[in-house]
């Protein structure tokens, strides 16, 4: 039983105390039933005026030689115990020039050596390789290689816990991106494509026309594998409401312009940089001068937006209600409330009727203070 505190449950939105039994949420309420309920068979935590939210999705690189050297384990045991996360989208960098012959072979074994290893850690890892050194000149003999990892790939998703992604840089295929497209549909793999704000118009007409193409051809992919851009950001809002008819999601990796995404309906999720706290972000949208967004449009994008841009996850991942997984984090805060974009000054309803759960009061300057990370109900 956890208690003294308050809890960020959209069912429950003045919860103050939670029972956690067998991994799952069993109660959510106030102190005064939590003390009615209590018997020898609880462990009582006292959270000290804490605040407790669903954990954070979170995102890290690793090398291959980091992997070979072991160091994952200790990668994901810091993206818990420090920053708050369950769940992590795990990038590994591969060079294209590394799949061929005997340097492929040591791939895959570095590769699913690694996969092992994360499918034993509570962290739950969502692999994504970003293939690197693509040189795509219109031609079908250019791109090979994304052919060549997307059937390595295949080999390696029986040790995967979770759904192997496909990471490109938009600049280096672009010129076969249709075919790059087609062909992680065919094997109902899903891309990532890294770009940059300098490239946003030439995105987003590159990913319309391949769109209607891969619709012509009927191989437009699956909701269930959308295609997502990593950084990519406009402050026109045309862009977004043209790529809202294409089916992609973007992932946003520093303060951008989320409020225009929101307005547009484009499905926006983000991530800090590895080794940031995540409410470091969550501030810097609310406090982005082109285009501020709430606390709860900012924290949403990285929990609930941030499951639905991942293959096999749920969005009520991101959720601490009754019969839901107890995945969660606890956080030190200095007040809390429902804060406005870029406001100033913090806004409580006292109607219970709003029933607007409350997150931390962020000034720009002092972040929350994590205090610690629980998976299933087991604390790591």
């Amino acid at each position: 039983m956890l208690h003294n505190g308050t809890v960020h449950s959209t069912d429950e939105p003045y919860a103050e105390a939670m029972l956690v039994e067998n991994g799952q949420v069993a109660w959510l309420g106030s102190d005064e039933t939590a003390q009615r309920l209590a018997d020898e068979r609880m462990l009582h935590q006292d959270l000290d005026r804490g605040l407790v939210t669903p954990a954070f999705v979170g995102s890290a690189a690793v090398t291959l030689e980091q992997l070979e050297a072991g160091t994952l384990t200790e990668i994901l045991d810091g993206a818990a115990t420090s920053f708050g996360c369950s769940t992590l989208r795990l990038r590994v960098p591969v060079e294209a020039q590394k799949l061929t012959g005997d340097t492929r072979d040591s791939l895959a074994e570095s590769l699913r050596s690694a996969l092992t290893t994360a499918g034993e850690h509570p962290v739950a890892v969502y692999p994504v390789v970003e293939l690197t050194g693509v040189r795509a000149d219109g031609g079908a003999p250019s791109i090979a290689p994304v052919n060549t990892m997307l059937d390595l790939l295949g080999e390696l998703d029986p040790v995967a816990e979770n759904p192997i992604a496909v990471q490109l840089r938009f600049a280096e295929v672009m010129p076969n991106l249709l075919g790059v497209r087609s062909w992680c549909t065919e094997a109902g793999r899903q891309l990532f494509l890294e770009c940059t704000e300098a490239e946003a118009a030439e995105v987003v007409d590159a990913v319309v026309t391949s769109h209607q193409h891969l619709r012509e051809l009927k191989q437009t992919p699956s909701p269930v594998t959308p295609t997502v851009l990593v950084g990519f950001d406009s402050a026109a809002s045309e862009h977004w409401e043209t790529l809202l008819n294409t089916g992609v999601h973007v992932l946003l990796n520093r303060p951008g312009h989320l409020a225009t995404a929101l307005r547009a309906g484009v499905p926006t999720a983000a991530a800090p940089p590895e080794g940031q706290n995540p409410w470091q972000l969550v501030s810097e949208h609310v406090h982005f001068d082109d285009d501020p967004v709430s606390v709860r449009a900012g924290f949403n994008a990285q929990t609930r937006g941030a499951y639905r841009s991942l293959v096999g996850a749920a969005p009520e991942s991101a959720q601490l209600n009754p019969g839901s997984a107890a995945t969660y984090t606890v956080w030190e805060v200095d007040q809390l409330a429902v804060q406005t974009p870029n406001s100033t000054a913090a806004a409580w309803s006292t109607d219970t009727r709003a029933r607007t759960p409350l997150l931390p009061f962020l000034d720009g300057v002092e972040l929350p203070r994590l205090v610690g990370t629980v998976v299933a109900g087991e604390t790591l």
